[in-house]
């Protein structure tokens, strides 16, 4: 059964929307995150974060049924919502090599066949231009269009390459952006002002970040001594994988959102946590 592992609110969260409030939801492979945003004050008012197993997720109807008993923000009334798609089936194209036509056929080539799923495009801020083609699934298209209306669809791959991309010039020629969740990783490498990879890794234990994180440098030829490592996300500064970090990595830093833009009190909870959820909708 899925488990509601983080919901925290604001004050003043009493189930009505006001008029710019945005719902933003996060879908990956075993987790969903809803977040509360306000399009006007660019602010966060409420979260919540569902964890469940890949066999659950096979049964998206019967698991977001699950979800929304649970939840007091996917029973409001929203002017729109965004869903993003946060799974390894997505795909760069150069702009000047795609075609709507065959984009499913490069995912088909990379990912396999899949007649359940719909392919989606998000045009990348990027030079030269790229398109993000990706797979969606059917059910959780039909589910969700038919609960919320005005649903934008985008993938998580497109808005980490978009805020990267704004930052490329503030920081030093080598870097390694890594986005922890319960079960993954996504790095995302930049080089010589350049997006060199965006990647999805499962992992179990410390040891296999770490052979991840020496094989990217190693692929990349990236100075362990000078490369900047940005962590993010579920990750515990206290425990073995953030020791192993600063072991291997001479520089390595946490990426906090603005506390300023928090409507929610979470100093219960290391601000970190929740970077990679709060980037979406802010």
């Amino acid at each position: 059964m899925s488990n509601k592992s983080f919901s925290i609110y604001s004050s003043g969260e009493e189930g009505i929307s006001d008029i710019h409030d945005r719902l933003v939801l996060e879908v990956g492979r075993t987790h969903m995150a809803c977040i509360n945003t306000n399009e006007h004050t660019k602010s966060i008012s409420a979260f919540e974060l569902f964890n469940f197993t890949e066999n659950e997720a096979t049964d998206f109807s019967k698991l977001f049924a699950a979800i929304a008993a649970q939840s007091k923000l996917l029973d409001k009334d929203y002017p729109g919502t965004v869903v993003f798609i946060n799974n390894e089936l997505s795909l760069l194209v150069p702009v000047f090599k795609f075609n709507t036509e065959i984009a499913g056929d490069y995912l088909d080539v990379i990912f396999g066949d899949d007649s359940n799923s719909a392919i989606h495009f998000d045009h990348l801020p990027i030079e030269p231009g790229m398109m993000n083609a990706y797979r969606v699934s059917e059910d959780l298209l039909r589910i969700v269009q038919d609960k919320f209306k005005k649903v934008t669809f985008r993938h998580t791959y497109s808005n980490i390459i978009k805020t990267i991309v704004s930052d490329l010039l503030a920081y030093p020629s080598e870097c390694i952006y890594i986005h922890f969740y319960n079960t993954f990783l996504i790095v995302t490498v930049a080089k010589d002002e350049k997006l060199q990879l965006i990647q999805s890794f499962m992992y179990q234990a410390p040891e296999d970040v770490l052979y991840y994180l020496l094989n990217i440098a190693e692929r990349f030829e990236l100075n362990r001594e000078t490369v900047i490592l940005e962590i993010s996300g579920m990750i515990d500064l206290h425990f073995t994988l953030y020791r192993d970090l600063i072991t291997y990595f001479r520089h390595v830093e946490v990426q906090n959102v603005q506390s300023s833009k928090m409507l929610i009190d979470i100093k219960e909870y290391p601000l970190h946590y929740f970077t990679p959820f709060f980037n979406l909708a802010l």
